[in-house]
């Protein structure tokens, strides 16, 4: 708690320095688009072990106004706090549908396991906003979802029996431990998280830039990182599609035909993380506060390319332990294959 609570004060210190951003040019509105996102460490040919992160699929629309933007009142009184301000540079917003899962290494063990990471999963609406000008992009995203529903155990069931059935074979096995996921049965959750990022060196074909945000809510952390990208550019330096269903950058932007190579690395302080520590409700596996790991990495390359308003990219995803616990292993590997189609 005491570190929760000095993780909140940097928090409220560190947010008057996202205010006074320049205006540069007047607001601009992105166009209608949507994007389809899809993580799987199928991906990658001898990482499938079907274990921590083992899935993420979102549905993004990028949309001016409109009913989806059911988030907006909400966050246009939050803007004001986090130094967003939409009469500066181009203004980008998007909704996003999305979920992601999580399990221990030993799917088949139908007992509790408390050596491991804990089953997690999330369903979640994210109402996302980006100002930016050619230098700098400020983010502002307000998640609502539910933890602990029952439709991971149906879609990891239903995939690993078509899995088997295509191949042939016994593996892979069904999971036999989603009744003791966090927050079995569903809990309400939410997230604030701002994000800043900044390009400080760039020619005609690459550029590097720097990043920080901060989240509160289920998820409380803070992280830093770097961004670099190399080849025929088209699109904002902010707009590398790292993550893109966690926490990696936030509106895809569009500029042409274009194809690079990009990387991108973060350190992460954690004071909180419902999905390892459980939240309000009783969990009967949780990760107890000292087994969880307060500084962590993660990092990612990829090939993107764009043409006629569409933008597809291949990554390579790779994370540290976020626990203690003896059977968490050190590492973790995932692919992602992104596609987005922008109409104006």
């Amino acid at each position: 708690m005491v570190n929760a609570l000095r993780f909140l004060i940097g928090i409220l210190i560190c947010w008057p320095l996202t205010a006074g951003a320049s205006c540069v040019s007047p607001a601009q509105q992105s166009g209608l688009g949507w994007g389809i996102y899809f993580d799987q460490d199928l991906f990658i040919p001898g990482a499938n072990e079907d274990r921590d992160y083992t899935m993420g699929i979102g549905i993004e629309v990028f949309q001016n106004q409109g009913p989806l933007q059911v988030l907006g009142d909400l966050l246009r009184r939050i803007e004001p706090f986090v130094g967003f301000d939409r009469r500066c540079g181009r203004v980008y917003r998007s909704f996003l549908l999305a979920s992601v899962n999580f399990t221990p290494d030993d799917i088949g063990d139908p007992a509790p396991i408390f050596d491991d990471r804990p089953y997690a999963s999330l369903l979640y609406l994210a109402n996302k906003k980006v100002v930016a000008d050619d230098d700098r992009a400020l983010g502002v995203e307000l998640m609502v979802g539910a933890l602990g529903l029952g439709i991971a155990d149906e879609v990891q069931t239903a995939l690993h029996r078509w899995n088997r059935e295509l191949r042939g074979s016994s593996d892979p096995e069904d999971p036999k431990g989603w009744r003791y996921q966090i927050s079995d049965g569903g809990e309400p959750t939410a997230r604030l998280r701002v994000s800043d990022s900044r390009r400080f060196a760039h020619s005609n074909h690459w550029d590097l830039s720097h990043a920080w945000d901060l989240n509160l809510g289920f998820q409380t952390n803070a992280s830093i990182g770097l961004n670099a990208r190399f080849g025929e550019l088209r699109s904002p330096f902010w707009s590398i599609p790292y993550d893109p269903i966690n926490r990696g950058n936030f509106v895809p932007a569009f500029g042409g035909d274009e194809l690079y190579v990009w990387g991108a690395a973060r350190l992460r302080g954690v004071a909180y993380d419902a999905m390892l520590q459980g939240q309000f409700r009783d969990s009967r596996v949780t990760v107890d506060s000292g087994d969880v790991r307060r500084l962590l990495w993660d990092a990612g390359v990829g090939i993107t390319t764009g043409w006629r308003g569409y933008q597809l990219t291949l990554a390579f995803n790779a994370k540290g332990a976020e626990t203690r616990l003896k059977d968490a292993r050190n590492q973790h590997f995932w692919g992602g294959l992104y596609l987005s189609k922008r109409y104006q």
